[in-house]
């Protein structure tokens, strides 16, 4: 009897963990934790060099592209998604993996990840990887591969390429012009698509950039590229300020390493994969640069000597008076032009004073403002016979070199007015006046009617425009009207919602000129802007024909995109071609002849003629 029991109180222990087992596999599935995989194409990398970083989800091919957060010592740039599917043994297993390109900024050991992201209720957490950067240098010569002559020994990429700040002057007066210089250092580096420098400016206004300059500057023994980048600035109210910092956008051409290797025995040494190895192993990279900031007082004009009504111009300036015509009548306009001219802010600069009289009617001044000078032109127009001479003109300013107000006094100016000549009027006279009656007088126009000579065209009585048939046929124009109006408009409308279709009708359009644009280059000989303009369209066509981010687009990636379309292989390969003749002109510095150019250009226009052609 207690076997019994013992025995009847192990199966209910069994079972009840069976039940709480099950319970709580049940509520794992409820809150889950998807892991998911980090993996680089090398662990050591030299700086400046692309590294190819890749998140692969299992099991899901819909996770969406991830926005990473910062990862110290790189620059992070997304390149693309690339989906998998397996069968192993009946079993179905598919995957999606974002690919990322990170930049190495700095030398070091940098520790990625791990990362943990949420995504429809589930958590996805990875595993963490080491990625050590090395210097240039040592990186060539761990690969077997000889370094460059000259080449700097950069802990960090800032020191191979970096923008500087420069004023001239870090106490200035209020509205006091002074140059502004950003200067752009490179080192052997590929650098590209180079913007203006931007400035923070707060409490300062910066004029137009003047055209870059490039030299070479020598820091330290080091030989650096410069471009220099100069503009002006001026204070817009007193006191403690900091401008800057500049900041730039560039690319980087930076050599993508690693991958799959070639045995030199393998069977695709000929292969069309050696050449894309080669030729596709750069790639450009988006890089910010931005300076340190520099502190400027700004001054208040000082009170002491400052000329009554003195208007604002800071500088040295001189300026000249020509008045034309010297002799008028009364009534008749005569033009003042006072030209200013020196070194300073011109736009506080406003027109010289002079004292006119009411002898003249003076209107509001026209003003012209160039690099060099400004200049002034006002009509007057003198009321009066007496005047002879037009009163002096005082320009007055504060020069900032020597700290003194200045006031420059020209004229009077002599002049000579006419007396008008006795107005006549037309007057008609009545011919029949009695006699010893006086004679009236009727200025031409008053009181006299004209009157009609013709009577105009004749019509039929009752005979209406709405009966015409003529008139009756024109009115289905509105209805065609309206009906094209629609249709435009259902048109624009589709344009603006659907980017594809937008995209897909404007590609052909933009190709014909980008081909066009190249066969130009191609006629005067330029190769290299040949190849860009060809490398350009190219990915500008396949975006808009594919609905694809165009600036990333590279061979693999249209690979990738069209490997389950129904495409013929002779497209595809002309298509791989032009991208490997591009990649070899533009980053390999290849000589290519004439020939080789215009079958480039030929196979870009088959390949397009052959995709408008076939619904791909």
């Amino acid at each position: 009897m207690v076997k019994v029991t013992r025995h009847k109180i192990q199966v209910k222990s069994l079972i009840f963990g069976l039940m709480v087992f099950a319970l709580s596999g049940t509520v794992a599935c409820f809150a889950r934790d998807i892991n998911f995989e980090v993996a680089v194409d090398r662990n050591k990398v030299g700086l400046g060099q692309a590294l190819e970083f890749d998140l692969t989800f299992n099991d899901t091919q819909n996770m969406p592209a991830l926005e990473l957060p910062a990862i110290d010592g790189f620059q992070v740039r997304y390149v693309g998604p690339s989906t998998r599917m397996s069968i192993i043994n009946g079993q179905v297993s598919s995957s999606i993996t974002h690919v990322y390109s990170l930049l190495p900024t700095k030398v070091g050991t940098f520790k990625i990840g791990p990362f943990k992201f949420e995504h429809n209720g589930d958590t996805y957490n990875s595993n963490a990887i080491s990625v050590e950067v090395a210097e240039a240098q040592a990186q060539a010569q761990a690969d077997n591969q000889p370094a460059q002559q000259g080449q700097i020994e950069a802990k960090d990429l800032s020191e191979r390429i970096f923008l500087v700040l420069q004023v001239k002057k870090d106490k200035i007066y209020l509205n006091e012009t002074v140059p502004v210089t950003a200067k752009l250092y490179v080192n052997k580096l590929g650098v590209r698509d180079i913007q203006y420098p931007q400035f923070a400016h707060d409490g300062f206004s910066v004029g137009d950039p003047e055209q870059p300059k490039q030299y070479q500057e020598v820091i330290g023994g080091i030989n650096y590229d410069v471009i220099e980048f100069d503009t002006t600035i001026f204070g817009l109210r007193p006191g403690e300020f900091r401008f800057g910092p500049a900041s730039m956008q560039c690319n980087l051409i930076a050599k993508k390493q690693g991958g799959r290797q070639s045995s030199p025995f393998a069977d695709d040494f000929f292969n069309a994969d050696i050449f894309e190895n080669f030729f596709g192993g750069y790639e450009t990279y988006p890089y910010s640069l931005s300076s340190a900031d520099i502190p400027i007082t700004v001054l208040p004009l000082p009170e002491e000597g400052k000329p009554e009504g003195f208007s604002g111009g800071l500088g040295d300036f001189d300026f000249e008076v020509a008045i034309d015509p010297q002799e008028v009548k009364v009534g008749d306009p005569l033009t003042l032009k006072a030209v200013v001219r020196g070194k300073g802010n011109l736009n506080t600069v406003t027109f010289p004073k002079a004292a006119f009289s009411n002898d003249f009617k003076a209107y509001e001044p026209q003003v012209k403002q160039e690099k060099d000078g400004k200049t002034f032109e006002q009509v007057l127009i003198p009321l009066n016979a007496a005047i002879n001479e037009i009163p002096a003109m005082h320009l007055s300013f504060f020069n900032t070199q020597t700290e003194k107000y200045i006031t420059i006094t020209k004229g009077p100016f002599p002049i000579k007015i006419l007396k008008p000549e006795k107005e006549e009027e037309l007057k008609i006279i009545e011919g029949k006046q009695p006699a010893g009656a006086p004679v009236k007088e009727e200025q031409l126009g008053r009181d006299i009617i004209y009157i009609k000579e013709t009577c105009g065209e004749l019509k039929e009585k009752g005979d209406y425009l709405y009966k015409n048939k003529i008139f009756l046929a024109f009115q289905i124009i509105p209805f065609f009207g309206y009906l094209l109006m629609a249709l435009l408009h259902a048109r624009e409308k589709k344009l603006r919602t659907d980017v594809r279709y937008a995209r897909q009708l404007l590609a052909p359009r933009k190709a014909k000129t980008g081909i066009r644009l190249a066969r130009n280059y191609l006629e005067k000989g330029n190769a290299r802007e040949f190849y860009d303009t060809l490398f350009d369209t190219l990915q500008e066509y396949l975006g808009d024909r594919f609905h694809l981010a165009s600036k990333g687009i590279t061979i693999s990636i249209i690979d990738e995109q069209l490997k389950n379309r129904d495409i013929e292989e002779f497209a595809l390969t002309k298509l791989r071609d032009i991208f490997r003749e591009c990649d070899m002109f533009r980053y390999a510095a290849s000589r290519l002849s004439e020939e080789n150019m215009r079958n480039s250009l030929s196979k870009l226009e088959e390949v397009i003629d052959y995709f408008q052609r076939h619904k791909v």
